[in-house]
């Protein structure tokens, strides 16, 4: 949640940014994808903001971007890979190519590159750190009446109140306007309790107003100062929409992964993706378990990638709505994983369950029946939601968990 002080590039220029950095991924895409045991893909939380698109470094030598000509690179388990900076965060997309049916890398690839653009067009939908932004221009223009929205635009944010109640306000998107006193960087310090509770005044997501009438869509935040912040939604929405391109574009076997936001779609080659679950206690992306999945999405969040430490306190940068504060690392929970139908109520409900904490969020797991979760708590075993435990896959080494088959370890 820090914001940057760069000028920000036109549409055209980004754009452009995009080609130029898709053209260098598909030039290394073989070497550079980061994979779990067993070639697993591996949902990570990875909120760090980068702002500016950079390609990955690999071993493999230094190449010319590819042209018009070229085919991208057809990996040894007949996929397409590529990725890019986008979003504060890192998105890449795996297509499944199948050469049986008369499907080309080459139009797999221009399919990427589609996706890659709606998740751009997305970010100038929905970032509040752009000013120039859809959400940024709504959020001036709090209590101030009515304001016309874009398709996209009111559907994140109707999914985001729906969230709310659900939730009880464990997850509002209107935690910005509290959400924005607090930096994550080494050095960082608390901001003081009154602007905090001055802020807090400004959250409650009742106050977001939505219409969607003959006349077009139109939303009004209620209080001057208001601010809604969607980094815990709009990713997975995002997600949602590239997956849904390549799809149109007659690729429906891939993956989408953004942040630790992905949406499994179809299989490769009849089998189920495995998408691994990232273990707190590694560094090098080993994992506690994975998940057979095809036609939904898995989200991880967690706050030990992104924190900041004063006076013997540490400060993960995932807040709780109702408190203005980071939440209890004594009792909150390591990381959590959410499964659900598509990646914008997967990444949206991974908060709410984060902000509720282990015992309590799996309460509410099992009273949702589209939503089934993995949660590392700070002690104890790992908790399995009742309709993942008979698919769930501990790692090697790793310890059962409650309810698991010891004949479902490898």
């Amino acid at each position: 949640m820090t914001s940057t002080t760069t000028r920000t590039p036109s549409s055209v220029t980004r754009a452009r940014q995009a080609a130029r950095t898709l053209a260098l991924l598909f030039a290394v895409a073989c070497t550079s994808e980061a994979t779990g045991p067993n070639g697993q893909v591996t949902s990570t939380p990875t909120p760090t903001p980068t702002p500016t698109p950079t390609p990955p470094t690999g071993g493999e030598p230094e190449r010319a971007p590819p042209t018009a000509k070229d085919d991208p690179p057809l990996r040894d388990d007949d996929t397409v890979w590529a990725g890019a900076e986008m979003m504060g965060t890192r998105f890449s997309i795996k297509v499944w190519v199948d050469l049986s049916a008369g499907q080309t890398p080459r139009a797999a690839g221009r399919a990427v590159e589609d996706a890659f653009a709606e998740i751009d067009r997305l970010e100038q939908v929905a970032s509040e750190w752009r000013p120039d932004s859809e959400l940024s221009r709504f959020n001036d223009r709090a209590g101030l009446g009515w304001v016309p929205l874009s398709d996209d635009l009111h559907a994140i944010l109707a999914r985001s109140k729906l969230v709310a109640q659900s939730s009880g306000g464990a997850f509002d998107p209107t935690f910005h306007g509290v959400g924005q006193l607090w930096s994550f960087v080494p050095g960082a310090r608390p901001p003081p309790p009154e602007q905090i509770e001055k802020g807090l005044a400004l959250v409650n997501w009742r106050e977001l107003v939505l219409e969607d009438a003959d006349a077009g869509k139109r939303g009004q935040l209620g209080k001057p100062g208001m601010k809604l912040g969607l980094g815990a939604i709009a990713k997975g929405y995002a997600v949602d929409r590239a997956s849904a391109l390549l799809r149109a574009r007659d690729f429906p076997h891939h993956i989408v992964e953004g942040g630790g936001d992905t949406y499994v779609s179809g299989t490769k080659g009849g089998a189920s993706w495995m998408v691994g679950i990232q273990d707190p206690d590694s560094s090098g992306g080993g994992t506690v378990g994975a998940l057979p999945v095809r036609d939904r999405a898995v989200v991880t969040s967690g706050g030990y990638q992104r924190f900041f430490e004063h006076e013997g306190t540490r400060y993960t940068h995932i807040l709780d709505p109702r408190t203005g504060w980071p939440l209890d690392e004594s009792s909150s929970a390591r990381s959590v994983t959410v499964v659900a139908d598509d990646a914008t109520n997967a990444d949206a409900y991974c908060t709410a369950v984060m902000v509720m904490g282990p015992a309590e969020g799996l309460r509410f797991i099992e009273g949702m029946s589209a939503l089934e979760a993995v949660i590392i708590p700070r002690d104890g075993p790992i908790m399995v939601s009742s309709g993942l435990r008979a698919s769930y896959v501990p790692a090697p080494g790793k310890p059962l968990p409650p309810g698991i088959e010891p004949a479902r370890a490898p």
